[in-house]
């Protein structure tokens, strides 16, 4: 046990007598002491130790009073071992103990605060990416001066629709467009909300004096529709080419 100096806690190594055999470096600096290990603790301790430290009790921990170079009273914790009639104990002060466990705490706030901050950061570069989807899932084309197509993708939800709504009335805003093509083609799930959304929408560009055909529509989006709610008189076409034809190219011709 000659590593036994090296220990960072103090440390004895008695026999059933209690007699001291072996010692940490740690231990000459904290303790003055004699040949028993009850040389360092409090007589209000000794009891307690000649019960429980006995090498019937294979391993045990128990907390007691020692007399310190600095404190006659200071507490510890043991931690004690035996292997046949050698007992093997570290000691260490319970308010190191405490502070152990309040750096660690500490540890684990930092860890968990740089944790939500990452998990923030995150979070807001999804909500952007998102937004980005949402925007591109209805971009607005110009086919003349005064038509424009507005293709939607995807689930039509209301997420969706209010970001769409600000990008299209921001390009409404001061145009000379008359005639909007909204594409339904590539439309998939659609939801009560955001067909009501879609509704008010296109009535609020309708006054605005904007004219609106809806193009695309297939049978699962007209039983969608006839289920949630009553779709205005819109124009409809089955598809984007005959709307482009009939209503883009006759007008150009």
């Amino acid at each position: 046990m000659e590593l036994a100096k090296y220990l960072p806690l103090a440390f004895f190594k008695i026999n059933p007598n209690f007699e001291i055999m072996e010692t940490s470096d740690k231990t000459s600096q904290q303790f003055l002491y004699g040949d028993s290990l009850l040389s360092v603790l409090d007589e209000g301790s000794h009891r307690k130790v000649l019960a429980y430290i006995q090498p019937e009790i294979p391993e045990t921990e128990l907390e007691v009073v020692m007399r310190t170079k600095e404190d006659p009273m200071a507490v510890f914790m043991l931690y004690v071992k035996w292997e046949k009639d050698i007992g093997f104990i570290l000691c260490q002060k319970k308010g190191e103990q405490v502070d152990k466990v309040a750096t660690q705490l500490q540890q684990l706030r930092t860890r968990l605060a740089e944790t939500d901050f990452a998990l923030l950061e995150n979070k807001e570069a999804l909500e952007e990416a998102m937004e980005q989807v949402n925007l591109l899932s209805a971009p607005f084309i110009a086919l003349t001066t005064q038509v424009a197509l507005i293709p939607l993708f995807g689930k039509l939800d209301e997420n969706k629709l209010a970001a769409m709504e600000s990008s299209i009335l921001h390009r409404l805003y001061d145009s000379d467009y008359q005639l909007l093509l909204f594409d339904f083609t590539s439309i998939g799930e659609i939801e009560k909300e955001g067909l009501q959304k879609i509704i008010q929408f296109l009535d609020m560009i309708r006054l605005l004096g904007q004219e609106i055909i809806i193009c695309g529509l297939n049978p699962d989006h007209a039983t969608a529709i006839h289920q949630y709610t009553r779709f205005p008189a819109f124009i409809t076409t089955s598809n984007l080419q005959n709307a482009i034809q009939q209503y883009v190219i006759k007008k150009i011709e």
